[in-house]
């Protein structure tokens, strides 16, 4: 795993993590939707990019077939 996958794993746990704990705390509810959210929505966009990179890795070895 490369830096930037490390840096980008820890940047979306945290903010889960931190979304839940702020849910806890008296007046941060809308922090923790955000908190929350971006953890969510940067597991969402790993997935969609791992996806991509899988459909184009193989379309390249469809279009190798000749």
């Amino acid at each position: 795993m490369g830096t930037s996958q490390g840096v980008y794993t820890l940047v979306s746990f945290f903010g889960i993590i931190l979304g839940i704990i702020f849910f806890f705390i008296d007046g941060m509810l809308f922090w923790s939707i955000a908190f929350f959210t971006l953890g969510l929505v940067l597991i969402i966009l790993k997935a969609m990019w791992g996806f991509a990179g899988w459909a184009d890795n193989v379309t390249r070895k469809l279009g190798d077939d000749d």
